[in-house]
């Protein structure tokens, strides 16, 4: 393994552990001794790679924006090439995602709300995820040749975070069967 390799390795590893505790426990109330414990990797290595806590968030978010993508957009865009049945398919697949395990709520989101006004770079990419599905699905009702994308791209936000939230408070999906009716009539 070369220098690079190495390099790269050891720093997705650090990143890997973080996003699995601070997604669990939290950013504030997550340290950095908990995120190492279960590495085998030492501080000194970690702040090699992440100068703070904060810049090891921000490249957590990074990986979490990727992650939303890949879990998420892709998917739901290989299930059709009609543009409004791809929006519909969005909800389908958070709504699978969050059958298939425990999700305790948005990373980015968190972010934001823990660090807003403390932290402007966790501050923006919990921002930027915020827009990454908005402007996905506005591409989405620009391709179905809606009158008001923009518009448009924001209700369907809403009701998309709307059930992802309810879902995470009751501990079941059923919300998004009625966010589905109500998208129908936004599509329609």
């Amino acid at each position: 393994m070369d220098d690079i390799t190495r390099v790269s390795t050891k720093r997705q590893e650090i990143i890997d552990a973080a996003y699995r505790c601070f997604y669990e426990g939290g950013f504030h109330a997550t340290g950095i001794d908990t995120v190492m414990a279960d590495t085998g990797i030492s501080k000194r290595t970690l702040y090699k790679y992440f100068p703070s806590k904060e810049d090891l968030i921000e490249a957590v978010l990074d990986k979490y924006g990727d992650d939303v993508e890949a879990a998420l957009f892709c998917p739901a865009l290989a299930r059709s090439d009609d543009p409004r049945e791809q929006i519909k398919a969005i909800f389908d697949v958070r709504r699978e995602t969050m059958d298939s395990f425990d999700c305790q709520g948005c990373l980015a989101q968190k972010a934001a709300q823990e660090y807003m006004g403390k932290h402007a770079g966790i501050e923006a990419r919990g921002k930027i995820s915020g827009y990454l599905v908005e402007n996905h699905i506005k591409a989405l009702c620009e391709k179905a040749g809606m009158t008001d994308p923009g518009g448009t791209a924001l209700q369907i936000n809403m009701l998309l975070q709307g059930a992802v939230a309810l879902s995470q408070m009751r501990r079941e999906t059923t919300a998004f069967d009625a966010a589905k009716k109500t998208l129908e009539m936004l599509l329609a």
